[in-house]
């Protein structure tokens, strides 16, 4: 047993209480409690969430986490943390803008047939006027007068017809935009809404967007950590994890195959949460419950 998991046992014991109370007041299992007061640091699911539970422990023992921190440091186990090369904001901007230009590049194509329609147009009524001053040069004044006027005649259809054709275009635009559709059929990006809160602790949020891609944006050296799993549960299956880096940082991960995904956050305030580019807005206060369960349902 350590140092730092019988003093934790020690002023848990003074205060009279049992694990089971320990693990109302923060949320941690009884099992991970007894793994810390034990010294078992590896039977956590990560070396990174030691220092996140102690914290939460000694709070609820009304102590100074930090001064638990510096008189036990020896004690502590040492999260081992991978540098991973995040992209820039420069550089995530230019990959969106890029990837919209793409989206919206399929639209000169369709400009180009209709400018090609038009000029055929254009050269067939040309042609019409030419042929039409050739016949009248060949017969008389009085028979000119009658092949001039279906000339007339034809060039305000044609007048007529252009003039439809656009107004038929600008009405099509209009539809597409009125149904939340682009020219190419592209849906937006969907939103991201608040649902309700579960067990006092789990947030639950449905977007209607076709992805899932969640970042993380991590402050400077803070003790936040992050676990991805596929139910709001102690026991649901973790899909990936996430620990604060040593520098403010962000962290990009693509969950698009599952219909929901939980996020659970060990220390929100120093954590902001992007849902498909949309920044989360907690609905339980960060300053309250820095432990916090934010459920993600993709609303098909």
């Amino acid at each position: 047993m350590g140092e730092l998991g019988q003093f934790l046992q020690a002023q848990r014991e003074e205060k009279g209480w049992g694990l089971d109370e320990v693990q109302a007041r923060t949320k941690i299992q009884k099992r991970y409690l007894l793994a810390i007061e034990e010294g078992r640091y590896d039977d956590l699911p990560g070396a990174f969430y030691a220092r996140a539970f102690i914290k939460s422990y000694a709070e609820a023992l009304d102590l100074e986490p930090e001064e638990v921190f510096a008189e036990y440091e020896h004690d502590l186990p040492k999260p081992r943390k991978e540098s991973v090369e995040l992209p820039t904001r420069a550089e995530r901007s230019n990959k969106r803008a890029s990837q919209e230009n793409e989206k919206k590049n399929p639209v000169l194509p369709a400009i180009l047939v209709v400018a090609f329609l038009v000029a055929i147009v254009g050269v067939i009524w040309l042609m019409n006027i030419d042929t039409g001053g050739d016949i009248a040069s060949e017969e008389e004044e009085g028979d000119m007068d009658i092949i001039d006027e279906p000339a007339a005649e034809d060039d305000n259809e044609n007048t007529e017809e252009e003039g439809n054709g656009d107004e038929d275009a600008e009405n099509a635009e209009e539809n597409n935009e009125t149904n939340g559709t682009d020219t190419n059929g592209d849906n937006d990006n969907g939103s991201l809404t608040f649902e309700e809160v579960t067990d006092g602790f789990n947030s639950v949020y449905t977007t209607d967007s076709d992805s899932l891609d969640v970042t993380l944006e991590f402050d400077e050296d803070t003790d936040s950590y992050v676990d991805f799993r596929e139910e709001p549960t102690d026991d649901g299956s973790i899909v990936e994890t996430a620990a604060a880096p040593s520098e403010a940082s962000e962290q990009e991960y693509d969950f698009s195959e599952y219909d929901e995904i939980t996020i659970n956050a060990g220390y929100t305030p120093a954590l902001t949460i992007y849902v498909n580019g949309e920044e989360l807005e907690y609905e339980l206060d960060p300053n309250e419950r820095d432990f916090q369960r934010i459920t993600i349902q993709r609303d098909e």
